[in-house]
C-alpha cells in the first residue's frame, strides 16, 4: 500500500516547480490538493500499519523555528499575516515528513530527484513556448506562465545539480540523455528570464559537473564537452539581445549597490530590525511594515534579513543554526551525495540574499532531502499503539 501515497509525493514533487500555472479556485496552486492527497493517504497507511517513522534532531530544528514564528503573532504587527505565514510553515513540514515518511531507500530518493527535474522540464518548456510566441513578463523577460522570472530561473538552477547527479546515477539511457540535456535546455531558458541572480547561481550549480568530472570514462567526457560546446554556441545565438544586456549589468548593479531597486527594502528592513531586534515584528508580517515605512507592499528580497526583520535575533539565529545542521549533515555523505548537497545549498544560499524564500516550497524541499541524508537510510519506527521501540534497517 506505500506505493499509492508515494506516487502522490512525486506528483506533488513533479509539480512544485510549474505549480502556478495551473490555479484551482477556492483551493490554490496545483500542488495543495494534490499534497493534500498524499498527506491523507500517509496519515491512513501510519494507522494501518500502527508505526510511524521516528523524527530525527533535524526535524525537531525545524519544528523549533516554526513555534517561535507561531509565538510571533503575539506581538506582530499583523497578525493575519503570521497566521498565513504560520499555516504556510505548517504545511512545508508536512510536505518535510512526507518525505521522510515514505523515502525509505536511496532508489527512492533518485525518484523524487528525477520528479523534481521533470517538473522543470514543464517549466521548461512553458517558457520556450511563451518565447516563441513573444509573451514576455516584461521587456526581454520570459517565463513560465503564473511565475516571477527570478523564482522561476532559481528552481531551475536547483534542477542542474541534480539532473547531472542523476545522470550518473541512472542506467536507463532515456533518462540519462534528458538529465544531460537539462543542464543546457536549463541554463538557456535562464538566459530567456534574464534574472542575473539565477544565472549566476545557475553557473555554481555547473561546478557540480566539474567537480564529479573525474567519476566519467573517457569517451562521456569527450561527448559531455562537445555537447556542451555546441550547446553554449547556439545557445548565445537564440538568447535575444535585449535579455543578454540585462545579465551583462551584472557588475553595475553590484558595484552600485542598489541591485535594481532592493536597497530600500533593505534600509527598511534595517529600520524594523532596530525596532525589535530581539523578537522582530511578527512573522509574515514585513511587507506591512515596509508599506509604513516607504510605501510599497512587497517583500524584502532577502531571505536572512526577513527572517531578522520578522522573528528577530531568536529566529535568526535558530534558522541559521539549521542550514548549518544541513551543510554538516551534507558533508558527512559519500562524495557524490555531499557534493551535491552543498551545490545545491550553495545554489540556494546565493539567491537568498536577492529572494525571499523562507517559506517556498522548492526551499523546505531541499530541508526534506539534506534530512533524509541524516538517517543513512536507518529507519527506526515507533510503534503508535505501544510503549517498545524498534530498531531495522531497510
Amino acid at each position: 500500500m506505500r506505493h499509492i501515497p508515494f506516487l502522490f509525493l512525486l506528483l506533488t514533487i513533479f509539480a512544485i516547480p510549474w505549480e502556478n500555472a495551473v490555479v484551482l479556485p477556492g483551493l490554490g496552486t496545483i500542488v495543495r490538493p494534490i499534497g493534500i492527497l498524499a498527506f491523507l493517504l500517509t496519515a491512513l497507511l501510519v494507522v494501518k500499519n500502527g508505526t510511524y517513522r521516528k523524527l530525527a534532531p533535524i526535524h525537531y530544528a525545524l519544528l523549533i523555528f516554526i513555534l517561535w514564528s507561531g509565538l510571533s503573532i503575539i506581538w506582530s504587527v499583523d497578525p493575519e499575516l503570521t497566521l498565513t505565514r504560520i499555516k504556510t510553515y505548517a504545511q512545508l513540514f508536512i510536505m518535510i515528513w512526507l518525505i521522510w515518511e515514505l523515502v525509505r531507500t536511496e532508489a527512492q530518493m533518485n525518484i523524487v530527484l528525477q520528479a523534481y527535474v521533470l517538473g522543470a522540464w514543464v517549466a521548461v518548456a512553458s517558457t520556450v513556448f511563451n518565447f516563441l510566441t513573444a509573451d514576455q513578463v516584461m521587456y526581454g523577460r520570459y517565463s513560465a506562465n503564473g511565475f516571477d522570472p527570478n523564482d522561476l530561473g532559481v528552481m531551475l538552477a536547483l534542477g542542474i545539480p541534480i539532473a547531472w547527479y542523476l545522470f550518473m546515477k541512472q542506467k536507463n539511457w532515456f533518462f540519462r540523455l534528458s538529465n544531460a540535456a537539462y543542464l543546457a535546455m536549463a541554463m538557456w531558458t535562464i538566459s530567456l528570464t534574464a534574472s542575473r541572480t539565477a544565472f549566476v547561481v545557475g553557473l555554481i550549480g555547473l561546478l557540480y559537473v566539474g567537480f564529479t568530472f573525474s567519476h566519467l570514462t573517457k569517451r562521456m567526457k569527450i561527448l559531455l564537452v562537445l555537447f556542451l560546446a555546441v550547446g553554449v554556441t547556439y545557445g548565445i545565438q537564440s538568447v535575444p539581445a535585449e535579455s543578454l544586456k540585462r545579465i551583462e549589468t551584472i557588475g553595475e548593479d553590484v558595484g552600485q549597490g542598489d541591485l535594481n531597486g532592493r536597497g530600500a527594502f533593505w534600509a527598511a528592513g534595517f529600520t524594523m530590525v532596530e525596532e525589535q531586534p530581539l523578537i522582530g515584528i511578527g512573522a509574515g508580517a514585513y511587507p506591512r511594515e515596509m508599506e509604513i515605512l516607504i510605501d510599497k507592499h512587497d517583500l524584502s528580497h532577502n531571505t536572512p534579513l526577513a527572517v531578522l526583520a520578522e522573528t528577530g535575533i531568536i529566529g535568526l539565529l535558530l534558522f541559521l543554526s539549521i542550514i548549518v545542521s544541513f551543510v554538516y549533515t551534507a558533508s558527512k555523505t559519500s562524495y557524490l551525495e555531499a557534493v551535491l548537497f552543498l551545490s545545491l545549498l550553495a545554489v540556494w544560499g546565493l539567491s537568498t540574499m536577492f529572494l525571499t524564500w523562507e517559506m517556498r516550497k522548492p526551499t523546505w524541499l531541499l530541508f526534506g532531502l539534506i534530512a533524509l541524508e541524516s538517517a543513512k537510510w536507518q529507519v527506526r519506527p515507533a510503534l503508535l499503539f505501544a510503549k517498545r521501540i524498534q530498531f531495522v534497517r531497510e
